[in-house]
């Protein structure tokens, strides 16, 4: 009797929706998605199948509920972007900022979720991911455009760059990045050759911007 009110009283606590979601995500790593059922997941928290659905509806809404947390994350990345006074910074400060590799900062603070991301990203169709896309590439546009308008009113850039330009260039990086933790090669973490592969990407468009922008900054004596 009293063990099945503690088996009753712990399949209904906050503690248990969490292990559900850990062996939801154990259990889709380990098999994939589509063959992750909720048996399998039961068995892995170490409670009854019936006890999920006190918690989740199915497997799809855990992978929702997973997919958000990721996207929590990169949020945050993200997030530090708003704001940004770029008039505070000398022009040398200012121009690093250019050859910061700042994606490769957001890869290396998702490098921990790198399979989960993979896992996420291959079983999407789509509509998880539009939630945080529209959300990153926004604030990714601001942050640029403050930059580029920054380089552009002291003289460093002879150029300025459209915002709708600017728009597809952050949507550009938002799915290169996604196309590659997404890809099969990564499927335990991005490869060295998919890092090198990106960052070469990234260089090229770096030089193209350079070229545009008519950075100048270097000509006046100064060193980057």
């Amino acid at each position: 009797m009293y063990q099945k009110v503690a088996v009753i009283i712990r399949e209904s606590t906050k503690e248990t929706r969490e292990l559900i979601l850990k062996s939801a995500m154990d259990i889709f790593l380990k098999t994939g998605y589509q063959e992750a059922s909720m048996r399998k997941i039961a068995a892995r928290a170490g409670i009854t199948a019936g006890a999920i659905y006190k918690h989740f509806s199915g497997k799809e809404e855990m992978f929702g509920e997973l997919f958000h947390a990721c996207g929590k994350k990169l949020m945050s990345i993200t997030k530090s972007m708003i704001g940004v006074d770029f008039s505070a910074l000398s022009d040398a400060e200012l121009v690093q900022v250019l050859y910061s590799k700042i994606y490769m900062q957001t890869l290396h603070l998702l490098q921990d979720d790198m399979q989960l991301l993979h896992m996420l990203l291959k079983n999407d169709s789509g509509t998880y991911l539009a939630r945080f896309r529209s959300i990153y590439i926004e604030r990714c546009t601001a942050f640029a455009a403050n930059y580029y308008d920054e380089l552009y009113r002291r003289g460093i850039s002879s150029k300025k760059l459209s915002k709708k330009t600017i728009y597809m260039l952050s949507s550009s990086e938002f799915s290169m990045i996604c196309e590659m933790i997404a890809d099969d090669a990564c499927q335990n973490g991005i490869t060295e050759e998919m890092k090198a592969a990106f960052t070469e990407a990234m260089t090229v468009l770096l030089r193209g911007l350079e070229a545009e922008l008519d950075i100048h900054y270097q000509t006046r004596g100064d060193k980057i």
